[in-house]
C-alpha cells in the first residue's frame, strides 16, 4: 500500500513539474515576443527621407571613399560612368539610411570620445534636391550588437542597428557586375559546340551498334529456321 502510494505521489511531482515548465516557456515566449513588440514601437524616426529622392550618395569604407550618382534613374561611380553597378544592391544600401531609424536617442552628450565619435574614421553621406545629410559613424557597441551614430554640430547620439552601418561595407569591386567578355562568350560557345558534337556522335555510333546487332540477330533466326526446315 505504501509503495502505491509513494507512486501515486511520484507522479503528481512529474506533473507539476511538467506544468511548471509548461508556464515558464509560455511565459518566456510571451515576454519575448512582448520585447520584439516594443522594441519596433519605440524605434524613432530620425530622418524621414525617401530613398528616391536621393540623388548622391559617397561613404567611407576601410579607408576609402566611394562616391555615387543618379541620371535618369540608374546609379554610376561618379569617377567612372562606363562601369556597370548593381542598381539592386546599391538600393538596398540607401534603404539603410533613407528613412533613418535609431533604437534609442542619448540626449545631452558632453563626452562624443566614449561612442567614438569625437573623430570618426567612417562617415555616409547623401544629397537630395533640398538637402544634404552627413552621418557620422561611432563605435559598436558589441553587447548589443548596435552601432552609436550623430549628425555634425548636435549633442546627440543615436543608437541604430547594426546593419545600418555595415550595409555600407562593400568595395567598388563589390558593387560592380563582371560582364563576360566577348572572349569568353566564343569560348563558352566553342565548349558547348564541342560537347554537342561529341553527344552527336556518340548517339549515331550507338545507333549503328543497334543496327548492327539486330541485323546479325535477323541472320542467326533465319540460319536457324533454314535448319530446322532442312530438318
Amino acid at each position: 500500500m505504501k509503495k502505491k502510494q509513494r507512486q501515486m505521489i511520484g507522479m503528481l511531482l512529474a506533473l507539476v513539474v511538467l506544468a511548471a515548465a509548461f508556464l515558464g516557456i509560455r511565459q518566456y515566449n510571451k515576454n519575448a515576443s512582448s520585447a520584439t513588440s516594443t522594441t519596433e514601437d519605440t524605434q524613432e524616426t530620425v530622418l524621414d527621407v525617401n530613398s528616391d529622392d536621393i540623388t548622391s550618395f559617397r561613404y567611407v569604407y576601410e579607408g576609402e571613399t566611394y562616391a555615387f550618382e543618379k541620371k535618369d534613374e540608374t546609379w554610376y561611380y561618379t569617377d567612372d560612368h562606363s562601369l556597370n553597378l548593381n542598381q539592386e544592391r546599391i538600393k538596398a544600401m540607401i534603404l539603410k539610411v533613407a528613412p533613418l531609424k535609431a533604437d534609442q536617442v542619448i540626449e545631452n552628450v558632453t563626452d562624443m570620445s566614449q561612442y567614438g565619435l569625437a573623430d570618426p574614421e567612417r562617415t555616409i553621406q547623401y544629397e537630395t534636391a533640398d538637402r544634404s545629410v552627413i552621418i557620422n559613424v561611432g563605435n559598436l557597441n558589441s553587447m548589443t550588437s548596435q552601432y552609436y551614430i550623430a549628425f555634425p554640430s548636435e549633442m546627440k547620439v543615436y543608437v541604430v542597428a547594426t546593419n545600418v552601418v555595415t550595409g555600407f561595407n562593400y568595395t567598388l569591386e563589390d558593387l560592380v557586375e563582371v560582364e563576360e567578355t566577348a572572349e569568353e562568350t566564343e569560348s563558352t560557345e566553342a565548349t558547348d559546340t564541342t560537347i554537342t558534337e561529341s553527344e552527336t556522335t556518340e548517339t549515331a555510333t550507338e545507333t549503328e551498334n543497334v543496327e548492327a546487332e539486330t541485323a546479325e540477330s535477323e541472320t542467326m533466326a533465319t540460319e536457324t529456321t533454314e535448319i530446322v526446315e532442312a530438318k
